[in-house]
């Protein structure tokens, strides 16, 4: 299926990623605990539930299962937009669950616990044949910004998710498997000025049906100077045991380039690692250190198992005016389904920050107050047209002929009519003075006082 933009922004912030598997390996044909590349229990945060030979905390009901990852976003930031994705296999030779895939599944924020509903419009069921058998992967999603603005950084926890343990080697094809992913836009002042772009997928790659081949728009990269970015991915089912699968990523699919990083080895690199945004492995999570080993290409007993999350630097890869770009999944051996795709590529801007302080921290009536307010630009570009624009709050009145701006006095200057301030070039500043008396008591006590700068 193609994918689906499901957001797209150009702001100063930042992607962040988690989520986790629904299920820890089996041994062959029975489920019990072992090294097989597909989940013979599910995981559960419900710890007084024990499958035999598991770790406490696995279950064989779909509907009790459950895991837990960890959200961090920067203090100060804005979430713009979260997007919530899960799926696993729906379908082997001996079991078919379609009838449930469009039931609601349970998230739990450091709020409270909502029931979600999966969106139709990024729904996906795939399937192939191996040998006589047909074999099923799905995806589902949901908008669950609001949830996750309320809830912040912090636990978040998804379960009751549509998965199979199917016991049988035959009749699995060793793809049982079951994990959810939260992907969030934020805007922080701080960071720097990025397209942000958030896709669910439901691209499946087999041996049997080859690559599958993405292309993704909807971003630009800056006309000249450098390009960074990063691609992160989702996908159900790698198999660290199985080598042989690779993404890649260019300009177009004439020029690829086969990606890698930290936990995402070149030949290896869907293997049931569930990594930050970093790209490093991220063991926070409900069974967090049982982790298969993707760079041996060996599994744990009872790992975690079939569902990838990762962050890769695509820097080298991008191009000035870029406007899309091409992913390739590929494999000689594995079965795995790509279900999401986040872009987070930095752009040429402007980026001010300013800084207020002021001479008195307790004042009376008839003290006056002198404001200094210091305007850097960390961008790329220079921050054309800037006006400065300080509206006084209620208590004091603004002295005329006190203002200056980087010690050149300013005297028809008034910051609650506007102060132009010309072009702030990247890595200079500007730094306003003014003096206000205190004429009353205010409504709001202590006095709080913000200056917005506009800039195009």
């Amino acid at each position: 299926m193609p994918i689906t933009n499901r957001f797209s922004t150009t702001t100063n912030g930042a992607l962040a990623i988690t989520g986790n598997t629904l299920g820890l390996s089996k041994i062959s044909n029975q489920n019990r605990a072992g090294t097989i590349g597909a989940i013979g229990a599910f995981a559960t945060t419900n710890t007084a539930l024990q499958v035999p030979t598991f770790p406490a905390g696995t279950t064989l009901n779909y509907t009790q299962n459950s895991s837990t990852a960890i959200l961090n976003i920067p203090a100060g930031s804005t979430i713009l937009y979260a997007e919530l994705i899960w799926g696993g296999n729906y379908l082997s030779r001996d079991q078919n669950i379609t009838n449930v895939l469009g039931n609601p599944i349970s998230f739990t924020t450091p709020v409270s616990t909502y029931s979600i509903t999966p969106s139709a419009v990024t729904a996906s069921n795939q399937t192939f044949v191996s040998g006589s058998v047909t074999f099923g992967f799905y995806t589902r999603s949901a908008d669950v910004t609001s949830l996750v603005q309320a809830g912040g950084s912090g636990s978040y926890t998804t379960g009751s998710v549509p998965g199979l343990v199917d016991p049988i080697d035959a009749s699995n094809g060793t793809i049982n498997s079951a994990g959810w992913t939260l992907i969030v836009a934020y805007q922080n002042g701080t960071l720097p000025a990025r397209n942000l772009t958030i896709y669910v997928a439901g691209n499946r790659v087999s041996a049997e049906t080859g690559s599958a081949d993405v292309s993704v728009s909807g971003f630009l990269t800056p006309s000249g100077g450098p390009v960074s970015g990063r691609l992160f991915l989702s996908s159900t089912e790698g198999d660290a045991d199985l080598t042989g699968d690779q993404a890649l990523f260019g300009p177009n699919f004439s020029l690829l380039n086969a990606l890698s990083g930290p936990n995402n080895a070149i030949n290896n690199f869907f293997g049931s690692q569930v990594n930050n945004a970093a790209g490093n492995l991220d063991t926070t999570g409900t069974f967090g250190t049982r982790n298969q080993s993707a760079s041996t290409s060996t599994n744990i007993s009872a790992g975690r198992q079939g569902w990838d999350i990762t962050s890769i630097d695509i820097s080298p890869y991008l191009t000035n005016s870029q406007v899309s770009a091409a992913i390739r999944l590929t494999t000689n051996g594995d079965a795995y389904m790509l279900n999401t795709v986040g872009l987070q590529i930095n752009i040429n801007s402007p980026n001010i920050q300013a800084t207020k302080s002021v001479n008195k921290s307790v004042a009376a009536i008839g003290d006056i107050l002198t404001y200094t307010v210091t305007i850097p630009n960390t961008g790329l570009l220079p921050a054309n047209n800037a006006i400065f624009i300080d509206s006084l709050p209620n208590g004091t009145s603004f002295i005329p002929g006190t203002v200056t701006v980087d010690n050149v006095p300013q005297t028809n200057a008034n910051p609650t009519a506007g102060i132009t301030l010309g072009t702030i070039n990247n890595s200079a500043s500007r730094t306003v003075t003014f003096q206000a008396t205190v004429v009353s008591l205010p409504s709001q006590n202590p006095i709080a006082n913000t200056a917005n700068i506009t800039q195009n």
